[in-house]
């Protein structure tokens, strides 16, 4: 198609439908030919062929699909002209895709400000106050470093007389053109229309993103500057990791994986010998039903195979269904201590026994973890 569009093709166009050239073998003209031969009449067999094909200067035209359909499309069509085309009415109009798509979610406002803290270390010494949301934020531009770019998108983010502007001048854009008049049509000229058409449906679009886009700005009215410049950076991201506490954006509906590390620890079998564990992540997904799992590729007792993603074996309790942070902390909390301390080698209370046992069923081993 995109090699028909820059080609010197003459379509047709007729009742807002697209028609192409059609190209006459034998079996064709028979077959166009074929209601005379019937003996329908004349007027009958030309109206029941301007269904799917039409006759214009001596030459057939085989209907394919609608203006509207083909306008709808384009972007399939046509891949590379269309993000060209967006790309270059974004720069005209000076919006900004990496900043003006970034999404502050709450619930990554909600891991970042309520979860997080919980886990990790906020203060020198012994002190154990409760920071603020700008003190948090300032921890966390403490311990990661955010990129030049961010603090521009920042102060670009908090332009609302800029957006505004370009409100404005969007709203002083054109209607839809015309459909092209019935009749002979280049496939230049049904591109350069598609064009057109295409400017006034991203004016449209970007209408309200502008409005929406104002709204969120709005929220971040009186934040610091340096302060919106981590959001920034994280929600692009979609990913952090501060001692040991860290989330990861899934591919959901702006879901996320909460995790904690376990560090490495040791268990005792039923004859007192010590097994080292590697490091795990115990995670939660905002997504629900809450439920402890271990991200990476892992083994332990509580845990039915060698595989990742696994879930967390739990006696006696039920996973919350909604995300809070009360509820996220819990899981967790759960979790880690199932996997650290609620092993009993005197009753060999997990799926698996680290020691062999005289039960002859197949099961996980853990002599590589001896020490």
């Amino acid at each position: 198609m995109r090699q028909l569009l820059d080609s010197d093709l003459e379509l047709l166009v007729d009742s807002d439908f697209i028609y192409l050239p059609l190209l006459l073998d034998p079996g064709v003209v028979k077959e166009l030919q074929e209601p005379l031969e019937r003996g329908i009449s004349q007027d009958i067999a030309k109206s029941g062929r301007k269904k799917h094909t039409l006759e214009v200067q001596d030459r057939y035209f085989v209907k394919t699909m609608s203006l509207y359909s083909f306008l709808e499309n384009y972007e399939k069509f046509d891949t590379d002209s269309f993000k060209q085309l967006k790309n270059a009415f974004l720069c005209e109009h000076l919006l900004i895709p990496e900043v003006d798509s970034i999404s502050v979610d709450s619930k990554l406002m909600t891991i970042l400000l309520q979860v997080m803290p919980y886990f990790i270390k906020k203060n020198k010494g012994l002190e154990r106050k409760k920071l603020t949301d700008e003190e948090i934020l300032d921890l966390v531009g403490r311990k990661i470093n955010i990129p030049q770019k961010y603090y521009e998108a920042a102060e670009t983010f908090l332009d609302r007389d800029a957006l505004q502007r370009m409100l404005s001048d969007l709203e002083k854009q054109g209607a839809t053109p015309k459909l092209p008049e019935s009749g002979l049509l280049s496939a230049r000229d049904l591109k350069a229309w598609c064009h057109r058409a295409l400017q006034t449906r991203f004016v449209k679009s970007e209408r309200e993103y502008l409005k929406q886009a104002l709204y969120v700005r709005e929220r971040f009215r009186l934040t610091k500057k340096k302060h919106l410049a981590i959001l920034l950076y994280i929600a692009t991201k979609g990913s952090l990791e501060i001692d040991d506490f860290g989330f990861l954006r899934t591919d959901h509906n702006n879901d996320y994986l909460i995790y904690k590390h376990t560090g490495k620890y040791v268990l005792k079998d039923y004859y007192a010998r010590r097994y080292l564990f590697p490091d795990c992540r115990v995670a939660v997904s905002t997504a629900g039903p809450l439920r402890p799992i271990v991200i990476e590729t892992y083994k332990h007792p509580f845990l039915h195979d060698h595989d990742s993603g696994q879930e967390i074996c739990l006696r006696n309790f039920n996973p919350p269904k909604q995300f809070t942070v009360n509820n996220a902390i819990t899981v967790l909390e759960e979790g880690i201590n199932a996997l650290l301390y609620g092993y009993d080698s005197r009753r060999r209370n997990g799926i698996h026994s680290l020691d062999k046992t005289r039960v002859h069923i197949r099961t996980i081993e853990f002599d590589d973890y001896r020490i």
